[in-house]
């Protein structure tokens, strides 16, 4: 047997074929035998094996069910259905996961599959994937009925900036976490007498089997199990959560260190990244002649002393103006520059888009050089994230405005807005928390001193634009402490 645990049964019908890493469970019905996750490729081996000890038949497998999609629970079913020609579920947000089968039927919210004397109720509860599923049924041990439940996908760690980072490019939006908050507190009014888990070490699969034969009770029928799993999967989002205010702040350099230097200009950009920024705020014009070009003010007077707006010349006509700052002075830089020097780099970019009519070209760019794991898009002009976002829903957007109510806060959110950017002035501890409970990152703006800058700190967002970078992180700095 290839499986670090022996197939053995449950409870009433339900049996455990699975491995540590990956679970599988097998429900015999009257119409045939129902697989719940397969596992990895080479986990197929173990199936066959496991159905056989139990003394079943492989070719009975008639219907194959998967909590979501990601390959430890998905990538043996292929092999399966060539062999059984069993009828394959998923949710249909999951499929871009799979590979190798495409699903017979997709999974609606509250539906109920009936097999045989089985009935399965289906829960939708996206967090962990797009599509995750949760599954209840009943079961008969001993006279008695007993609820199964499973939560599809209970794990954190997928939620991870660092996993976004390392595994998506810019599909994963940050608002699945608000999703699997929603999640845990819908499977908290299920009652479930025996709790099922995808992975071993949720439901301590390993310890119960060891428990079996050696007292009267089966180990597995525990009612006090799911509420304490379901909330020690809020504690770990809320870990994960307060862990990244701390360990992935942003300091964004705004405008480049826009204190010390031309703003938007490469010195003012190399600037910041020298006093230790690791993210770097822009913004966004065009030029007569289409070319896009960082630019924050609607005239050119404050920072060159030229008359007219960036729309008013063409962009070798700009070259001939010089961004000044005390001494020094530097030339007006492309995004696209700007995105070759900077985007190769470990950092995060907030680029705002400052009037309607280019983000189409803004997100080009972006998906050109590939950065939308790295990127923001932002606007104080909601029309313009909305077009960004009907163009490119891969990319991720933030809005900039003074503060936000709560219904603006729902508004944004059923909108795809991924990230809230409040001014500092109005940032609290309560609001941050309240919004990363909804799913949001949280960025905030307009940090004219060090009191406003150390507030937002404080309140544990996940970024802040200052012209003075060095400030900022010095104070981090004293800050420091394990979380």
């Amino acid at each position: 047997m290839i499986s670090d645990i022996a197939p053995f049964k449950l409870a009433g019908n339900l049996y455990f074929i699975g491995t540590r890493k990956a679970l599988s469970h097998l429900l015999v019905t009257s119409e045939g035998l129902v697989l719940i996750d397969t596992g990895y490729d080479y986990n197929i081996e173990n199936i066959k094996e496991g159905i056989a000890m139990l003394g079943f038949d492989i070719m009975d497998v008639k219907h194959i069910l998967h909590s979501h999609g990601h390959g430890d629970h998905t990538d043996a079913t292929a092999e399966l259905v060539k062999l059984t020609g069993a009828k394959t579920y998923l949710a249909k947000e999951d499929v871009k996961y799979i590979k190798g089968f495409t699903p017979d039927v997709y999974y609606t919210d509250g539906g109920v599959i009936k097999i045989g004397e089985t009935e399965i109720l289906c829960l939708f509860t996206p967090g962990h994937t797009e599509g995750t599923y949760s599954l209840f049924f009943n079961i008969e041990e001993d006279g008695k009925t007993y609820r199964v439940g499973t939560f599809g996908g209970a794990s954190a760690n997928r939620l991870k900036k660092d996993y976004y980072r390392r595994r998506y490019t810019h599909c994963r939006s940050y608002l699945l976490r608000g999703q699997f908050y929603e999640s845990i507190e819908r499977l908290k009014q299920e009652h479930v007498d025996i709790f099922v888990g995808n992975h071993a070490g949720q439901n301590h699969t390993q310890e119960k089997v060891a428990l079996i034969g050696k007292t009267d009770k089966n180990p597995f029928i525990d009612p006090t199990e799911w509420p304490l799993f379901l909330e020690s999967c809020r504690e770990s989002m809320d870990k994960v959560i307060l862990n990244e205010s701390r360990t992935h702040f942003v300091t964004y350099a705004h405008r480049g260190a826009s204190e010390y230097a031309p703003e938007n200009t490469m010195l003012a950009f190399h600037l910041g990244l020298y006093m230790g920024a690791n993210g770097i705020e822009t913004d966004v014009q065009k030029t007569k002649d289409g070319v896009l070009v960082l630019f924050h003010d609607d005239t050119l007077e404050r920072v060159t002393g030229e008359a007219g707006s960036i729309a008013d010349y063409t962009y070798e006509e700009l070259l001939a103006f010089c961004v000044k700052k005390g001494d020094l002075e530097d030339r007006i830089v492309t995004l696209d520059t700007f995105l070759q020097a900077f985007g190769w780099r470990d950092l995060t970019l907030a680029i705002e888009i400052k009037q309607p009519g280019f983000e189409k070209e803004v997100a080009d760019m972006i998906l050109k050089y590939d950065l939308g794991a790295k990127v923001m898009i932002t606007s104080f002009q909601l029309d313009c994230l909305n077009a960004v976002r009907a163009y490119a829903p891969i990319l991720r957007t933030g809005y900039l405005k003074g503060d936000f109510t709560d219904e603006e806060v729902q508004q944004l959110r059923a909108l795809g807005i991924e990230e809230l950017c409040p001014k500092a002035a109005n940032v609290t501890a309560e609001k941050v928390a309240k919004w990363h409970q909804i799913g949001f990152n949280v960025r905030a703006w307009g940090a004219a001193d060090e009191a406003l800058m150390q507030q937002v700190y404080d309140a544990l967002t996940d970024g802040c634009t200052v012209n003075f970078p060095d400030k900022l992180i010095a104070y981090i700095d004293t800050q420091k402490t394990d979380v």
